[in-house]
């Protein structure tokens, strides 16, 4: 056994001496020449089970989704036809889909900024309410791809200057359907209501 450690520490020293004498360069020519560009990373979104939407906020140790789908508003005159998730003020929102921003919605009556994201190719269009003035670059008629950042939660349209959230709507046909059973949470990063309704 002291033989195989002494022959394995043999052959480890003959490997880094053929190591030390590759040629080395000799001089730079200036700061990074030697070296390749770097690459830009760019963080990607986890890979969402088939059949489900990418999740549309960045989650945060606030994450907390609200199951609200279908409750009433206005005394009951009209129901509430999204999901809130509630979240840090300034949480990067995403595009759950690729598609077209057909409209920006700017801080007026209870919607405050946001976007109308439009799917041709399944034919359906998501709503997003409540972010911040910042439009992240975009204008209407881009295009965007599932997982580009769209805008940043706020708290704009709202009663209070402290209800950081996102309203989402998903609309097939432009009817409006749950979105919690259609989107990808990580529970273990957010948090789910019971259902108000």
């Amino acid at each position: 056994m002291i033989a195989t450690i002494v022959s394995l520490g043999a052959v480890g020293a003959g490997s880094l001496a053929q190591a030390q004498a590759v040629d080395a360069p000799v001089a730079l020519n200036g700061p990074g020449a030697a070296l390749a560009p770097a690459e830009r990373l760019s963080l990607r979104q986890p890979a969402v089970p088939a059949g489900e939407l990418l999740f549309p906020v960045d989650p945060g140790p606030d994450c907390y989704v609200l199951d609200n789908f279908g409750d009433g508003r206005d005394a009951g005159s009209r129901l509430h036809e999204g999901i809130d998730i509630m979240g840090s003020a300034g949480r990067p929102v995403y595009a759950v889909a690729g598609g077209t921003l057909t409209k920006r919605y700017t801080n007026t009556g209870t919607a405050g900024w946001g976007w109308t994201l439009y799917d041709a190719a399944t034919k359906t269009t998501y709503k997003y309410y409540h972010l911040t003035e910042d439009p992240n670059g975009l204008a209407e008629s881009d295009v965007v791809e599932a997982g580009d950042v769209i805008g940043y939660v706020g708290s704009s349209g709202t009663s209070s200057d402290t209800n950081f959230h996102l309203h989402f709507e998903v609309r097939p046909g432009n009817v409006a359907v749950d979105p919690l059973p259609l989107v990808s949470i990580d529970t273990d990063m957010c948090r789910v209501s019971p259902p108000i309704r």
